[in-house]
Parts: structure tokens; C-alpha cells; sequence
């Protein structure tokens, strides 16, 4: 199995250095990549409710990524970190997305997307962040599942 994945991400890879699509309406996207945007969103309401368990399905148990805040590479035992200083810390997130591309390979879909962010303190203190990610997911039985992604701030433009 490990082949196989490995084999499938190299592919994906591969062909991903094409450059991707302008951002279009999902009425337009396969079915495949509607159901991962889905993902996302879910992603994101998982992070504004501090929801680490919900947060957690979303990701493969191989699963190796490079978030913006982070100096080197996560895998899934790390991955949630943000997420449960977000419920300790009782911060508030509001946040808008903005599909920016994607490609479908069959049981692997990549999007391209941006995040604009605004976290709340409970003592009112507000910090903005605008965002440029990436994630791939593998289509694993009936659900889709993040097997890599890409974060980075997007400098020069103002949240």
C-alpha cells in the first residue's frame, strides 16, 4: 500500500506542474473536486469551532504537510496544534476563501485557494492574515482524506 501511495503522490506531482487553472465556478468542476471544496470548507468550520477531533478526520494517517507558521514539515500527530490553541485560547476566527484552482486525477484532487483570516482575542486583540494554500486528497474508500498541502502567507497584499 505504501508503494502504491507513494507511486500515486509522485504521479500527482508530476502532473501538478502544470500550471493550474484561473479560478472558476465549482458548477464548471468535476464532481471529485466539488466534494474535496466541501473538504475545505468543513476544514475551516472545524478550525473556527476548535472542533480538534472533527479537524482530524480530515487527514490521512500519512499525511505530511508544511503549514506557513511552521519551520519544517507536520505529519498528523502535530498537525492540530493550531486548532486546539484556537479552543484553549477561546479565539474567535472569521475567514473568507477563494478557490483558486484544481485539478482532478481521479482518486487524487489538488485545490488552490486563499485564505483571508481575522482572529479575535477574548481581550479584543486582532491579528489578520491573508494565505495561499494548497492541499492534495486521496480519495480513500468513499471519503476523501489530505495526504500533503502546502501553506504560505501572501506578502505584498493587505488581508
Amino acid at each position: 500500500m505504501l508503494s502504491t501511495l507513494r507511486n500515486t503522490l509522485v504521479a500527482a506531482a508530476v502532473l501538478a506542474m502544470a500550471p493550474p487553472s484561473t479560478a472558476q465556478g465549482l458548477s464548471s468542476q468535476s464532481k471529485s473536486i466539488s466534494e474535496v471544496w466541501s473538504k475545505e470548507e468543513a476544514y475551516w468550520r472545524f478550525v473556527q469551532a476548535g472542533d480538534v477531533e472533527g479537524y482530524l478526520t480530515l487527514w490521512h494517517d500519512q499525511f505530511m504537510g508544511w503549514p506557513s507558521d511552521a519551520d519544517h514539515p507536520a505529519t498528523k500527530a502535530s498537525i492540530a496544534n493550531w486548532v486546539r490553541e484556537i479552543r484553549d485560547k477561546k479565539t474567535r476566527l472569521t475567514y473568507s476563501l477563494t478557490l483558486e484552482g484544481a485539478r482532478d486525477f481521479g482518486n487524487i484532487v489538488i485545490v488552490y485557494y486563499r485564505a483571508d483570516q481575522t482572529y479575535t482575542d477574548p481581550d479584543g486583540h486582532v491579528e489578520k492574515g491573508l494565505n495561499k494554500a494548497t492541499h492534495t486528497w486521496l480519495k480513500v474508500g468513499s471519503t476523501w482524506q489530505i495526504i500533503g498541502g502546502m501553506a504560505g502567507d501572501l506578502p505584498n497584499q493587505k488581508p
